[in-house]
């Protein structure tokens, strides 16, 4: 709502201002706030043709000719300086009223030249030029300052968030985040398509600051974050985590982890770089654990501060299924229930007796399943206390001899807030390793039993950032905190907005491919509860 009413202060100042240009040119002013008849004499106003009206209607190329009608009505006023131009495009809604009420400012004629003046000499190319100058830094401005915009690629938030959802994610709600890395490519996030490399450089780094927001992150809100494993990347390989790489090469080879880092530093054709933090990728997830929670997952049911948490609608939760003798369910029935197969995954840790099965669903087709009377049982399934899920202890804090946890039965964790402070023990500091080293850079060192940091013995650690815990709705198809643990709060981008545009590629005509009940749907109005009050 926030961002909303600073969009609407924004075009109603500059309707304003055409307000006050129509009344000094003799046009009918009450026109300047009738959107599609005000373009249209905008258009007479700077002699342009009407077919300009059309294009602000195309998204993208829309940008280009609002900037090319701001920076001509400055000309009409006999404004041609690089920098009106730029205050007429990325700073309209002060500019366009100081040209409508100005006493001193007066319309000369399009172009800026009266008939039988010499013309101000610039060409197509410069006004085509300027234009695009002009549009692509107020677009880059509104990216990094106001909104911007994504899609869902992977099945981590179903049936909340679809893969093919395209939505607009608020910068300005929690206070916009100032670049790390400023000279980059506009448009482009970490890397330049088609050429793989990056889009960025770090000549000039800044430390982490936000804007003023107007909120704080609240506890089911749907964020958008940098990925906090992403700080190190392997090109060649598309798994999640650079740590995870080096945790399976450290079990198929048999060897430590430190010797795995180094076999995969050392091999051939691997190419691994580090990303600073606004670089890396971005994930988008629902917060469930805000600063100083307590945050638990038992038999699959999350708690927070030892209370049961929001279950999302349709959360799409393992059942074991039993079929009767000689049943089974058809690959129709399967995709009409939507049901997920999961068998092969968990029977790489744990056997199944035959005719048993396990698979994803929600609650109300798992009642609808029961119905069809090929089962015996169909009841919740979750990975059982005190075993791993996986060969690989990819589970957060990532220590199986203190922390034998999986997706299920994990925690208890304490979040992190900002001013909290945490005794240094070997019981604990696991949990906290990385959030000192790394998110608060810190050089800890462990020696005879205690601890040192940057180089003084320390038996406490008061944190300077705040802390967040991540999970995706489709919590057995998720990658998120449960597995690479805090999000820090110089990572947050931004506050979920709406959803612009949802495409169905698997549709099989293309007025089905659009999923038409799904477009403007605001997510916080739709998918996101009131806040519930936890004790903390």
């Amino acid at each position: 709502m926030i961002l909303l009413f600073i969009v609407l202060f924004y075009l109603l100042f500059i309707r304003i201002g055409t307000y006050g240009i129509y009344k000094k040119l003799g046009i009918e002013p009450w026109k300047a706030f009738v959107p599609v008849l005000s373009s249209m004499e905008w258009q007479k106003v700077i002699d342009k043709p009407k077919w300009w009206t059309w294009m602000l209607f195309i998204p993208g190329v829309n940008l280009f000719y609002v900037a090319s009608q701001l920076t001509e009505m400055s000309t009409a006023f006999k404004r041609y300086g690089f920098f009106e131009h730029f205050a007429a495009v990325v700073f309209a809604f002060a500019y366009i009223p100081y040209l409508g009420f100005a006493p001193n400012e007066k319309f000369v004629a399009p172009g800026g030249v009266k008939p039988g003046e010499a013309p101000f000499k610039r060409s197509v190319i410069r006004e085509w030029a300027d234009a695009i100058v002009f549009a692509v830094v107020a677009a880059t401005l509104i990216r990094i300052f106001v909104a911007e915009a994504y899609m869902i690629p992977t099945p981590s938030m179903e049936k909340t968030l679809l893969v093919g959802d395209f939505l607009f994610v608020s910068k300005f709600d929690y206070g916009a985040r100032v670049p790390n890395t400023p000279l980059a490519m506009p448009f482009v996030h970490h890397t330049i398509p088609g050429l793989n490399i990056k889009s960025y450089v770090e000549w000039i780094k800044l430390p982490y600051k936000t804007l003023p927001g107007f909120e704080n992150v609240k506890r089911n809100d749907m964020v958008v974050f940098n990925f906090p494993g992403g700080d190190t990347v392997v090109l060649e390989n598309q798994a999640p985590s650079y740590y995870d790489i080096v945790r399976y090469t450290a079990y198929s080879n048999r060897v430590s982890y430190e010797q795995a880092r180094e076999m995969l530093w050392h091999s051939p054709g691997t190419h691994i770089i580090a990303r600073p933090v606004d670089k890396r990728e971005n994930y988008i997830k629902r917060c469930v654990g805000i600063p100083g929670d307590k945050l638990q997952v038992i038999d699959g049911v999350l708690y927070i501060n030892d209370a049961p948490a929001y279950r999302p609608e349709n959360l799409y939760t393992p059942y074991l299924i039993v079929f009767a003798d000689g049943k089974n369910i058809s690959a129709e029935q399967m995709q009409d229930l939507e049901i997920e197969d999961m068998t092969s995954r968990v029977t790489e840790r744990f056997a199944l007796p035959p005719n048993h099965f396990v698979a994803l669903m929600t609650k109300a087709n798992a009642e609808k399943l029961s119905s069809l009377g090929v089962t015996k049982v169909v009841q919740p399934y979750y990975y059982p206390k005190g075993e791993m899920q996986s060969p690989v202890q990819d589970i957060f804090p990532n220590d199986t001899s203190r922390y034998v946890w999986n997706v299920d039965n994990f925690g208890p964790v304490y979040l992190p807030k900002k001013g909290m402070t945490i005794a240094l023990n070997d019981s604990i500091y696991q949990q906290y390793d990385r959030a000192i080293r790394v998110y608060e850079n810190n050089q800890v060192e462990q020696k005879d039993g205690k601890f040192f940091i940057n180089g003084k013995e320390a038996s406490t650690y008061t944190f300077n950032m705040d802390y967040y815990w991540m999970m995706g709705d489709n919590r057995h198809n998720s990658q998120d905190s449960r597995y690479w643990g805090f999000v820090p709060e110089d990572h947050i981008v931004g506050k979920a907005w709406f959803i612009w545009m949802s495409y169905n590629k698997e549709a099989t005509s293309f007025f089905k491919k659009i999923r038409w009940s799904r477009i403007f749907s605001s997510i916080h109005g739709r998918w996101a509860p009131k806040e519930k009050k936890y004790t903390n």
